[in-house]
């Protein structure tokens, strides 16, 4: 699945099993929404749609793996009177 930027113009392509572990089951469109390009750091300029490349264009193409999911915990406070 393609992946990119419309601002800074970044592609990126991506296993759609791996965005499907973090995402859930949606649609394709939607991919793009949720997704935060990280060169400029924007999200309304994501957009996402699935390709099939042929082999020779597969040959030149990096695809980023997902290599873990992090949880991050962080404390809130609430002040009692």
């Amino acid at each position: 699945m393609l992946v990119r930027c419309g601002l800074c113009n970044v592609k990126r392509w991506y296993q759609p099993d791996d965005l499907q572990k973090i995402f859930g089951d949606i649609e394709p469109d939607l991919v793009g929404s949720k997704m935060r390009c990280e060169r400029c750091g924007k999200n309304e300029f994501m957009h996402a749609e699935t390709q099939s490349p042929t082999a020779r264009e597969r040959q030149g193409i990096r695809v980023r793996r997902l290599a873990e999911i992090r949880t991050v915990r962080r404390v809130v406070w609430k002040d009692e009177q």
